[in-house]
């Protein structure tokens, strides 16, 4: 082997690149064939034949090299242009330019034995890139026949690629294009399970992911097709929620990126807001991106026509939603187009002699030790002549929802009382503000910031305009506010249903929030940093897509009675790899083996619960002579 510089111009400009080469015999005499593009080195030119050498004694998995002081560069180089070719050979990276066939390749597919007497000390280990949880989602999308649903959309093969590749990377390693491409190429077996022999760019992702935007509502509703004919879902429930996701940016001319209150308290960032639709079961349906100011109440009605399409034709759906969205305009316009609804009231308070006819009933939730009290009252009104309405109201009290709040509306009333008691102490020192005005203007600052303002009466003493003392003491309101902790109301047309139905209806809604949270924890919904609302957009569809592809697998896995967060899942598979074992035999060959690692018992469980097999790619083996190389 030998490297040669060659110098190439393009447009005017001149650029210089290193080639490895190895001379040939043929029919036609001796050539030279081109191993690797090396690109630009900077390694002096008296110092190429050693790395060369060096490079050619790695592929033959030499070790015995006395390199010379101060050459530890061509030492790593060497070790990089070797794993480069022999990744080549694997057929790991078969796009690239450059001739690298063995000797010898073949696929162990049938299992028979191939004895060879093994220099023991000559075993290495090298390229182990992961492959378990890209495994089980390239087996989901192939359930899902996600390559037909992007051909149809007008997908290449290589786009296609692209897709499954920002897909799957986004749920195992979410990231920016350009990390992701990074560990595609070098960290993951991905490209071995989806058969692509391309190497992967960051702007080459980046356009796929435009591409899935633009053709967002066509996969979504193919994938929402294919998950109901697959898992037979009832679609008579669905859940509807909003959320938002801020960015690390000033987002200056964003149409869509705009202040809003954020759900992670960023208020310090522009938002952009995601609506989600899902079924009972918490597979997604639908999603939207919308403004980061938009009033909750005012989304239910885009998403009307797209819910009337789910389950049977005519029948009734029930639309779960939650206090934000549940005004009396979206009530009545659900009711108008034959909607059911359950949703948190938004009312504060009720007369209690609602409920004082009802009889309270004790819920076991689901930990089996988390106790629910119940009272169910039924109201009729005549809204219309010649016609009756008929709503229920749950009154529902929780323990542990009242210790929350108490602890929550402790510590606000205890930092309330402790910021007046600062400022009645600042009274007596000098050079502190004491005008009536600006000591009216701080507390309602305090007011504002904390929320129980309410609960007190406060006195102030001034003489002429300026301040002397401050006085508080709790007041009726303030004594009696814990008597509401822990007591929320829910609202529904469904009279038909009991005390347990309904609080299982709305509980269901703890889904759609495990959506949200999975999709910002761990499919990399936040932070975002894309600069246009097209790519802004892009990635949190991205996200979705992720969880379309989340949400089977975990919830094939609970059925057979493995309850994981993905993140779990994802953690147990990490160490499940791809590797490269290399060792010299007797009869003068180096053969390197492509195999993976043998799943340990915890991801065979998971793989017995997804119903797939544990090795998920065939084996490869590359065989070639040992050719002696020059001492450096």
């Amino acid at each position: 082997m030998f490297i040669r510089r060659k110098i190439k111009t393009v447009k005017g400009r001149t650029y210089q690149q290193h080639q490895l080469l190895k001379s040939v015999r043929t029919e036609k005499g001796p050539r030279q064939v081109v191993l690797l593009n090396m690109g630009e080195l900077s390694l002096p030119k008296e110092q190429w034949k050693a790395l060369a050498n060096a490079i050619e004694a790695k592929l033959n998995n030499q070790s015995a090299f006395a390199f010379e002081e101060n050459s530890t560069e061509v030492e790593n180089l060497a070790g990089h242009f070797a794993q480069m070719i022999l990744s080549k050979q694997l057929n790991e990276n078969r796009g690239e330019s450059g001739s690298t066939e063995p000797e010898e390749r073949t696929e162990n597919t049938d299992g028979k034995a191939d004895y060879q007497t093994v220099d023991v000390n000559s075993v290495t280990t090298s390229r182990s890139k992961s492959i378990g949880a890209e495994y089980v989602l390239a087996e989901q999308m192939n359930r899902y026949g996600f390559d037909a649903i992007l051909q149809r959309s007008g997908f290449s093969a290589k786009q296609i690629d692209y897709a499954k590749e920002l897909i799957i990377g986004r749920a195992v390693h979410p990231s920016s294009e350009r990390e992701l491409a990074r560990w595609i190429n070098d960290d993951s077996a991905l490209k071995e399970l989806i058969g692509s022999d391309e190497r992967v760019y960051d702007n080459a992702l980046h356009r796929t992911a435009l591409l899935l935007w633009k053709h967002r509502a066509h996969i979504e509703q193919s994938l929402c097709q294919a998950a109901k004919e697959l898992f037979l879902l009832d679609e008579t429930i669905i859940l509807y929620d909003l959320t938002n996701t801020y960015f690390e940016g000033r987002k200056e001319n964003s149409l869509k990126a705009q202040f809003g209150k954020s759900k992670e308290k960023r208020n310090d960032c522009k938002l952009m807001t995601l609506a989600l639709v899902v079924d009972a079961l918490g597979f997604p349906k639908e999603s939207h991106v919308l403004e980061g100011n938009v009033s909750e109440p005012d989304t239910l009605a885009g998403v009307l026509d797209v819910l009337e399409n789910l389950g049977k034709p005519g029948e009734r759906k029930t639309i779960v939603i939650d206090a934000g969205i549940a005004s009396e305009e979206n009530i009545e316009l659900l009711r108008s187009r034959q909607f059911s609804y359950v949703a948190i009231s938004r009312k504060q308070s009720y007369d209690p002699l609602l409920w004082a006819q009802s009889k309270e009933v004790k819920l076991l939730l689901n930990d089996r030790k988390t106790e629910l009290s119940v009272r169910l009252a039924i109201v009729e009104s005549f809204p219309e002549e010649d016609k009756v309405s008929r709503e229920a109201f749950l009154l529902c009290r929780s323990p542990q929802k009242a210790i929350k709040e108490r602890q929550i509306t402790e510590q606000r009333m205890q930092r309330f009382e402790t910021e007046l008691k600062g400022i009645h102490a600042g009274l007596s020192k000098p050079r502190t503000q004491k005008k009536y005005g600006r000591i009216m203007e701080r507390i309602g600052r305090l007011k504002q910031r904390y929320g129980v303002g309410n609960c007190y009466a406060i006195e102030i003493e001034q003489e002429d305009g300026v301040v002397k003392a401050i006085g508080f003491k709790k007041n009726q309101f303030g004594q009696s506010k814990s008597e509401g902790f822990g007591n929320y109301v829910i609202r529904t047309d469904r009279v038909d249903l009991d005390e347990s139905s309904l609080s299982t209806i709305h509980r269901s809604l703890t889904r759609i929030e495990g959506s949200f949270r999975a999709m910002k924890s761990d499919l990399g919904l936040r932070p975002n940093y894309h600069k246009r609302d097209e790519a802004a957009q892009a990635h949190i569809f991205l996200s979705v897509l992720a969880y379309h592809m989340v949400c089977p697998v975990l919830h094939r896995l609970s059925q057979s009675g493995l309850n994981y967060t993905w993140n779990s899942v994802r953690n147990i598979l990490s160490s499940h790899d791809r590797v490269v074992t290399s060792f010299n035999t007797g009869q003068g060959k180096c053969i390197h083996v492509r195999n993976t690692t043998e799943a340990n018992l915890n991801q065979k469980h998971i793989y017995n619960g997804l119903g797939i097999k544990h090795d998920p790619v065939k084996n490869i083996i590359v065989k070639q002579k040992i050719k002696l190389t020059g001492r450096l």
